[in-house]
């Protein structure tokens, strides 16, 4: 069967924006010195932090392998693992859905008669509240300190694998330690995420029908505010579990390239705040809904239906948490953002749905929806 026009060119258009295999190890190779020289450096200038440290995990748009044009933005996950983690008690936060407090009471009983352990001690007491639940912005604080202190020991220059001189410079930017590295040829961005590694809860639930593809893996707490700080305590930690949202979206043939044509369709509407991570929940919501088979659809089908979906979101002013469905990720927004992009998308699907029908649809029309290199 011959390709119609549009689905030729949406697979042409999917071409130019992803990552060419020749640009990876160029930016991967020095992501990787910049990664391990920061939080190598962490560990050598500060002991408690040393002792918590359980490596990295990438996440986002590269590790799901959805990043458009470049790799040069990276998120990681730096593992954290408190002393004696089986003994945190993981609550749900009452006002926060997704959210939890990590109640250290029993783990600073065993701190406190372990050898080894009392500078983790004296630390953990400077970051809990007299409930002794970790205080979110007291960890963070202290966690930009370590960062700093890291640079101003070991330096904010550094080579890359081909001789490049980068620098370094650190922002604290929400619940993200961010190194900005810029030489003369590329920058790269890395945002470095604190999480606080713990077992599955009792009343953590997941579906029956990915319960075995959930296994063993890791939770995270991680340090993001909640959208309704006046409500909630000082010490909610969001919840997350990349390596399963992964897990979800491998090996569904045409999702990932879906998903890039939808980021790129993002960026050139001017939908800045249509975050990478709503379109993964989309996403995510979507492969609970739909077989396997339902992602070898063409192009234009997957791309229509899921621009309706995200279209259909918006109107309702909700896309939930994948983690938690009373977590409503559109209260990040402002009504006229949430409004404005509603109606954008629908414009959007409006068009493009018509597009299959037009024998004489040129590329040159078909690209004016998306941001090309």
């Amino acid at each position: 069967m011959t390709r119609k026009p549009y689905e030729s060119y949406l697979e042409d258009i999917a071409q130019l924006i992803t990552i060419r295999d020749e640009d990876r190890p160029i930016y991967t190779k020095d992501f990787d010195i910049i990664r391990d020289h920061v939080l190598n450096g962490m560990k050598k200038v500060d002991s408690v932090f040393r002792k918590m440290y359980q490596g990295t995990s990438l996440f986002g748009s590269y590790a799901n392998n959805v990043r458009i044009k470049y790799p040069n933005e990276f998120d990681v996950i730096f593992i954290l693992g408190i002393p004696h983690s089986s003994n945190i008690v993981v609550n749900r936060d009452a006002y926060s859905p997704g959210y939890v407090n990590l109640d250290l009471e029993e783990v600073m009983e065993h701190l406190q008669d372990a050898n080894g352990y009392a500078e983790v001690y004296d630390r953990f007491n400077e970051l809990i509240d007299e409930d002794d639940c970790l205080l979110r912005k007291s960890f963070q604080i202290w966690l930009k300190k370590v960062v700093r202190s890291c640079l101003k020991t070991y330096g904010n220059e550094i080579r890359g694998h081909q001789g490049d001189l980068y620098t370094l410079k650190y922002s604290k930017r929400g619940l993200a330690h961010t190194i900005y590295a810029k030489c003369t040829a590329r920058s790269i961005s890395i945002d470095l995420i604190p999480g606080i590694s713990f077992g599955k809860a009792e009343w953590m639930k997941v579906s029956k029908r990915h319960r075995k593809m959930f296994g063993n893996t890791k939770w995270y707490a991680v340090p993001k505010p909640p959208v309704r700080l006046f409500h909630t305590k000082c010490c909610a930690f969001m919840i997350c579990n990349p390596k399963f949202e992964r897990k979800l979206l491998l090996g569904r043939q045409n999702l990932k390239v879906v998903f890039r044509l939808l980021k790129s369709l993002r960026d050139k509407y001017g939908m800045k705040r249509l975050k990478s991570y709503f379109i993964t929940t989309a996403f995510l919501w979507e492969v609970e809904k739909q077989k396997k088979s339902f992602w070898n659809n063409p192009l234009h089908i997957l791309l229509e239906h899921m621009l309706e979906s995200l279209a259909d979101s918006f109107a309702e002013g909700c896309l939930p948490f994948y983690w938690d469905r009373k977590n409503n990720l559109l209260d990040n927004l402002d009504n006229e953002e949430i409004d404005d992009y509603a109606e954008k998308l629908k414009r959007a699907y409006e068009t493009l749905r018509q597009y299959k029908f037009e024998p004489n649809l040129t590329y040159k029309r078909c690209r004016t929806h998306f941001k090309l290199p």
